[in-house]
């Protein structure tokens, strides 16, 4: 086990109230390990039949909906508690763009409103401690003095790029756009939604599945 553990700074996207730059630091992660890949090591290393593990992550993972879905928290001694995290049911307009849900009228909302936006997870005390019981050594991975961040694009920039990208192409998705753009998610999404919604729209958005595809007017 390497004891040494990456990190990058990324710009915040609001700056301060004097109008300057803030970052933030975040973890930089090299891949995201498999249940396979942890059964593997676990046996390899004899700490715990696969079969076994396997068993009680299943029984795990029920009893977690079971608690939650009955108005509980769950608390596992020297692991953490399990919480449900709610939110307003995402809405899409005509094009298949996702709005923003507001209320200013609480009597307005109703269960129909209300959906399960993630599983919460707090850490107890010991379990934090025992992160840093090994003396961990914390290391820039985007440079002294540099910041990762989206690439920067004019509008112009922008356009003329998914010009090329749509002489082979017949839609766009974000998951697509940040990775053939190099941006984030946040600003991915926001030039998605930038050029559907300006005066004289470059993109049009439709929701398929779960999924938003982009294509020319």
């Amino acid at each position: 086990m390497g004891y040494n553990i990456k990190f990058g700074i990324h710009r915040n996207p609001q700056k301060d109230a004097d109008g300057n730059d803030t970052y933030q630091v975040r973890h930089e992660t090299n891949a995201t390990v498999s249940q396979k890949y942890m059964l593997d090591y676990l046996e390899r290393h004899n700490i715990i039949r696969p079969e076994l593990m396997v068993q009680a992550l299943s029984v795990l993972k029920r009893e977690i909906v079971e608690e939650l879905t009955d108005n509980h928290r769950l608390h596992l001694e020297g692991l953490g508690t399990f919480y449900l995290k709610l939110g307003f049911r995402k809405r899409y307009d005509e094009a298949g763009q996702e709005m923003k849900v507001i209320f200013t009228d609480p009597s307005k909302i109703t269960g129909n409103d209300v959906t399960i936006e993630s599983i919460g997870f707090t850490p107890d005390k010991d379990f934090l401690k025992q992160l840093n019981r090994h003396g961990y050594h914390f290391i820039n991975a985007t440079g002294r003095g540099k910041v990762g961040h989206s690439a920067e694009y004019s509008e112009e920039q922008i356009k003329a790029k998914l010009d090329d990208y749509f002489k082979t192409r017949d839609y766009i998705t974000c998951r697509i756009m940040q990775g053939y753009f190099g941006l984030t998610k946040y600003m991915a999404r926001k030039w998605l939604e930038q050029l559907c919604t300006q005066p004289a729209p470059y993109l049009i958005g439709q929701k398929i599945g779960q999924t938003v595809t982009y294509r020319r007017r």
